[in-house]
Protein backbone atom coordinates (compact mmCIF):
# COMPACT_ATOMS: atom_id res chain seq x y z
CA UNK A 1 0.00 0.00 0.00
CA UNK A 2 1.00 3.31 -0.72
CA UNK A 3 0.95 6.40 1.77
CA UNK A 4 1.58 10.35 1.03
CA UNK A 5 2.17 12.01 4.23
CA UNK A 6 3.62 14.75 5.51
CA UNK A 7 6.63 14.40 7.88
CA UNK A 8 7.30 17.71 9.21
CA UNK A 9 5.98 19.69 6.54
CA UNK A 10 7.53 18.27 3.62
CA UNK A 11 5.66 15.70 1.58
CA UNK A 12 6.95 11.72 1.82
CA UNK A 13 5.61 8.86 -0.38
CA UNK A 14 6.55 5.52 0.73
CA UNK A 15 5.01 2.14 0.56
CA UNK A 16 4.26 -0.70 2.72
CA UNK A 17 4.10 -4.88 1.56
CA UNK A 18 3.96 -8.17 3.10
CA UNK A 19 7.41 -9.87 3.14
CA UNK A 20 7.37 -12.76 1.00
CA UNK A 21 7.82 -15.24 3.52
CA UNK A 22 4.75 -13.71 5.69
CA UNK A 23 6.39 -12.63 8.84
CA UNK A 24 6.13 -9.32 8.88
CA UNK A 25 6.64 -6.45 6.51
CA UNK A 26 8.33 -4.16 3.82
CA UNK A 27 8.79 -0.07 4.40
CA UNK A 28 10.43 1.66 1.12
CA UNK A 29 10.97 4.79 1.65
CA UNK A 30 13.23 7.44 -0.70
CA UNK A 31 15.16 4.72 -2.27
CA UNK A 32 15.60 2.68 1.45
CA UNK A 33 13.85 -0.83 2.35
CA UNK A 34 13.36 -1.83 6.36
CA UNK A 35 11.72 -4.87 6.85
CA UNK A 36 9.85 -4.52 10.26
CA UNK A 37 7.62 -6.23 12.55
CA UNK A 38 5.76 -4.28 15.00
CA UNK A 39 3.98 -5.57 18.64
CA UNK A 40 1.13 -3.03 19.94
CA UNK A 41 2.03 -2.39 23.68
CA UNK A 42 -1.09 -0.21 24.33
CA UNK A 43 -2.86 2.37 21.87
CA UNK A 44 0.33 4.64 22.42
CA UNK A 45 3.09 2.76 22.22
CA UNK A 46 4.41 0.06 19.51
CA UNK A 47 7.89 -1.84 19.53
CA UNK A 48 9.04 -2.52 16.18
CA UNK A 49 11.84 -4.80 15.03
CA UNK A 50 13.39 -3.07 12.55
CA UNK A 51 16.42 -4.66 10.43
CA UNK A 52 16.82 -7.05 13.81
CA UNK A 53 16.84 -4.20 16.34
CA UNK A 54 14.16 -3.25 18.79
CA UNK A 55 12.61 0.34 18.34
CA UNK A 56 10.18 1.29 21.09
CA UNK A 57 7.83 4.26 19.00
CA UNK A 58 5.04 6.40 20.98
CA UNK A 59 2.38 7.47 19.20
CA UNK A 60 -0.28 10.31 19.99
CA UNK A 61 -3.34 11.40 17.14
CA UNK A 62 -5.59 14.15 17.02
CA UNK A 63 -7.59 14.21 13.76
CA UNK A 64 -5.14 14.18 10.99
CA UNK A 65 -2.21 14.23 13.02
CA UNK A 66 0.14 11.93 14.61
CA UNK A 67 3.03 12.61 16.86
CA UNK A 68 5.79 10.40 16.55
CA UNK A 69 8.45 10.11 19.05
CA UNK A 70 10.96 7.87 17.98
CA UNK A 71 14.66 7.63 20.05
CA UNK A 72 14.43 11.07 21.64
CA UNK A 73 13.32 12.82 18.69
CA UNK A 74 9.50 13.67 18.02
CA UNK A 75 8.09 13.73 14.15
CA UNK A 76 4.93 15.55 12.82
CA UNK A 77 2.47 13.45 10.10
CA UNK A 78 -0.32 14.24 8.47
CA UNK A 79 -2.49 12.21 6.10
CA UNK A 80 -2.80 13.96 3.17
CA UNK A 81 -6.07 12.65 2.26
CA UNK A 82 -7.45 13.62 5.61
CA UNK A 83 -6.39 17.00 4.94
CA UNK A 84 -7.93 17.83 1.60
CA UNK A 85 -11.10 16.30 3.17
CA UNK A 86 -11.00 18.53 5.93
CA UNK A 87 -10.40 21.81 3.54
CA UNK A 88 -13.39 20.79 1.89
CA UNK A 89 -15.88 20.29 4.68
CA UNK A 90 -18.04 23.20 6.58
CA UNK A 91 -18.59 22.80 10.56
CA UNK A 92 -22.00 21.43 9.75
CA UNK A 93 -19.95 18.74 7.94
CA UNK A 94 -17.26 17.84 10.50
CA UNK A 95 -17.17 14.68 12.71
CA UNK A 96 -19.19 16.12 15.98
CA UNK A 97 -16.36 14.50 17.60
CA UNK A 98 -14.78 16.12 21.19
CA UNK A 99 -12.25 13.09 21.39
CA UNK A 100 -9.24 13.14 23.77
CA UNK A 101 -5.39 13.21 22.23
CA UNK A 102 -4.68 10.11 23.90
CA UNK A 103 -5.70 7.93 26.80
CA UNK A 104 -6.24 10.00 29.69
CA UNK A 105 -8.88 10.34 32.73
CA UNK A 106 -11.41 12.97 32.97
CA UNK A 107 -10.77 15.30 35.83
CA UNK A 108 -13.67 18.08 35.19
CA UNK A 109 -16.34 18.62 33.01
CA UNK A 110 -17.27 22.56 32.33
CA UNK A 111 -20.50 22.24 30.53
CA UNK A 112 -24.08 21.03 30.81
CA UNK A 113 -26.24 19.86 28.30
CA UNK A 114 -28.49 21.91 26.46
CA UNK A 115 -25.85 24.42 27.38
CA UNK A 116 -24.81 26.91 24.27
CA UNK A 117 -21.02 27.09 23.31
CA UNK A 118 -19.07 29.13 21.54
CA UNK A 119 -16.03 27.97 19.04
CA UNK A 120 -13.24 27.09 21.04
CA UNK A 121 -14.86 27.40 24.43
CA UNK A 122 -13.47 24.81 27.21
CA UNK A 123 -15.76 21.81 27.71
CA UNK A 124 -13.57 19.12 29.88
CA UNK A 125 -10.90 18.70 31.27
CA UNK A 126 -8.33 15.34 31.04
CA UNK A 127 -5.38 14.30 32.49
CA UNK A 128 -2.98 12.17 31.11
CA UNK A 129 1.19 11.43 32.01
CA UNK A 130 0.45 14.11 34.67
CA UNK A 131 -0.61 16.94 32.23
CA UNK A 132 -3.65 18.45 31.72
CA UNK A 133 -5.44 19.32 28.57
CA UNK A 134 -8.59 20.93 27.46
CA UNK A 135 -10.71 19.58 25.29
CA UNK A 136 -12.93 23.01 23.17
CA UNK A 137 -15.82 22.78 21.07
CA UNK A 138 -14.69 22.80 16.87
CA UNK A 139 -17.77 24.74 16.78
CA UNK A 140 -20.42 26.64 18.12
CA UNK A 141 -23.81 24.78 18.88
CA UNK A 142 -25.64 23.31 21.60
CA UNK A 143 -24.40 20.53 23.93
CA UNK A 144 -26.32 17.33 23.00
CA UNK A 145 -25.01 14.95 24.99
CA UNK A 146 -22.32 14.05 27.54
CA UNK A 147 -20.76 10.76 26.90
CA UNK A 148 -18.43 10.71 30.03
CA UNK A 149 -18.34 11.16 34.15
CA UNK A 150 -15.63 12.05 36.11
CA UNK A 151 -12.90 10.04 37.01
CA UNK A 152 -13.47 7.60 33.56
CA UNK A 153 -10.65 6.51 31.65
CA UNK A 154 -10.99 7.13 27.82
CA UNK A 155 -9.10 6.93 25.18
CA UNK A 156 -9.19 8.82 21.00
CA UNK A 157 -11.80 8.17 19.59
CA UNK A 158 -14.03 7.82 22.20
CA UNK A 159 -17.01 11.16 22.00
CA UNK A 160 -16.78 12.93 24.96
CA UNK A 161 -18.78 15.67 24.01
CA UNK A 162 -21.64 15.78 21.00
CA UNK A 163 -22.74 19.31 20.12
CA UNK A 164 -25.25 20.10 17.31
CA UNK A 165 -23.45 22.69 15.85
CA UNK A 166 -24.51 26.31 14.74
CA UNK A 167 -23.89 28.76 11.90
CA UNK A 168 -20.14 30.49 12.74
CA UNK A 169 -20.59 34.21 11.80
CA UNK A 170 -18.27 35.11 8.54
CA UNK A 171 -18.73 31.51 7.31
Amino acid sequence: MEYRLMLNEEERIFTVTPRPAGEGKIARLEGREYCFRSLSINANELLLEVDGRLVPIFIATEGSKTHISLRGETYLLEDQAALRVKRKERPHDLARQVTPPMPAAVIRILVIEGARVERGEALLVVSAMKMESTLAAPYPGLVKKINTTLGAQVKPGDILVEIEPEEENGD
